[in-house]
């Protein structure tokens, strides 16, 4: 039982760094779209050390002008959905576990 219930918390846990960090990717996306936030955060560089942490399949993809003077990254926006889908993967199998 133990055991069980052991891996049903590294679940839980494993769905929470997902659902974080698809958040993250989607406040990343939403400021990326206006270019004075982009400017006055100063993230040009975390934003391509993320861009070459992505696969290369999928890097660079789907990059298109926003009215707002930035960019809308769909990569970035996959890779949030796919965190999503992880998030809630690891919720469903947490609970069977338990």
């Amino acid at each position: 039982m133990g055991s069980r219930n052991a891996a049903a918390v590294a679940l839980a846990v494993l769905s929470w760094i997902f659902r974080l960090a698809a958040i993250a990717l989607c406040l990343i996306v939403i400021v990326l779209c206006f270019s004075g936030l982009v400017a006055k955060l100063n993230i040009v560089g975390f934003i391509v050390d993320l861009s070459r942490a992505l696969p290369a399949a999928i890097a660079g993809w789907g990059v298109i002008a926003s009215p707002f003077g930035g960019v809308f990254r769909f990569d970035f926006a996959l890779v949030a959905l796919a965190c999503f889908i992880l998030d809630y993967v690891c919720q469903r199998a947490s609970r069977l576990v338990r």
